[in-house]
């Protein structure tokens, strides 16, 4: 009886060995696999990084050549072949994809306030844009104190003190906007309003002058909101169903539309504020490795040439998630 007792304790310890090794055997298959995994990823990872930069290096090519085989005088419209962007492209182990978007037919909020200064031409012209999307016009002042670093508010603004109060409370930013999305935290801005707004306005970075906007790929409605003796028809001649290409700004202000409602002083101060090119864009890198993807953003500016620079890079999209394809 002893004996089988021994005999089944020994059954026993070994069948628990035998549990021991197989759970320590597993774990350190396990644990190989992650390794190998991770190190599959990082590698893809790393991989995909080095093709996103290729594919910024095409952006910047292709913009380059696009200025090098003008027959003329530089200039942008929605007709450039840039737009057209790749896709699809196979390459040794991935699929790669880019695109193009130009900011430059966009409104930049930042241009609102910069040099330490309000700039009254551009917060004109915004307040104009408010006005014909029926929106509130006090955002303009919002987005001034959002910007300036004192908290002054301004007549129609807000500062530090009305977004404290919030729960959570947060500071304006005293700086210019990064992200067009900032502006959903301006006070009063509902989702409605920025759904409104956003296909309109952008947030460029701006030094010692204001960005221009494009007058061949504005909207109607930003045409308009140039200047007041534009109405509303002569916007839609001059945006020719999108298809507007003027080479020159002298061209754009000599439309028929508005050849005979703008003086020579309304034009000045509008040269400073539009011109024919579009300098700044957003470069989208699409890669596909396998069943991965891989998804990069680039914020460029175009220099006299044609080519770009990144100025920004992102794994988020510089215009709303609504407003990239």
């Amino acid at each position: 009886m002893r004996t089988n007792k021994q005999q089944g304790m020994a059954m026993l310890m070994a069948l628990v060995m035998l549990a021991i090794a197989s759970t320590l055997a597993v774990s350190i298959w396990y644990s190989n696999q992650l390794s190998i995994a991770r190190m599959q990823n990082n590698q893809q990872s790393y991989q995909a990084s080095h093709y996103a930069q290729g594919l910024m290096l095409w952006a910047s090519d292709i913009l380059r050549q696009d200025y090098a085989q003008a027959d003329s005088v530089l200039h942008d419209s929605n007709r450039d072949g840039w737009l057209q962007g790749i896709e699809g492209m196979v390459v040794e182990d991935a699929v790669l994809s880019g695109y193009l978007v130009g900011l430059s037919g966009r409104f930049n909020v930042n241009n609102l306030y910069f040099n330490g200064a309000k700039q009254e031409e551009h917060i004109a012209v915004f307040r104009r844009l408010l006005v014909a999307l029926n929106l509130n016009v006090n955002l303009a002042d919002q987005v001034v104190d959002w910007i300036d670093p004192d908290q002054v508010p301004e007549p129609n603004g807000a500062e530090d003190f009305i977004y404290l109060a919030r729960s959570p409370g947060y500071q304006t930013a005293g700086r210019g906007f990064k992200h067009v999305d900032e502006l959903r935290l301006l006070d009063g801005m509902t989702d409605v309003d920025f759904a409104t707004l956003a296909p309109h306005v952008t947030a460029l970075p701006v030094s010692n002058q204001a960005t221009r906007m494009n007058v061949n790929t504005l909207s109607p409605v930003l045409l308009k909101a140039l200047h007041p003796l534009i109405t509303e028809e002569k916007a839609l001649q001059l945006y020719q169903e999108g298809q507007a290409d003027f080479m020159r700004l002298d061209d754009f202000f000599n439309h028929p539309a508005i050849r005979f409602e703008l003086q020579q002083a309304q034009r000045t101060q509008l040269q400073a504020m539009v011109g024919v090119q579009t300098l700044y864009l957003q470069a989208q890198s699409l890669v596909q490795m396998g069943d991965s993807q891989y998804v990069q953003y680039a914020l460029l500016a175009r220099s006299s040439n044609g080519s770009a620079q990144v100025i920004y890079r992102s794994m988020r999209p510089f215009l709303p998630t609504k407003q990239v394809q």
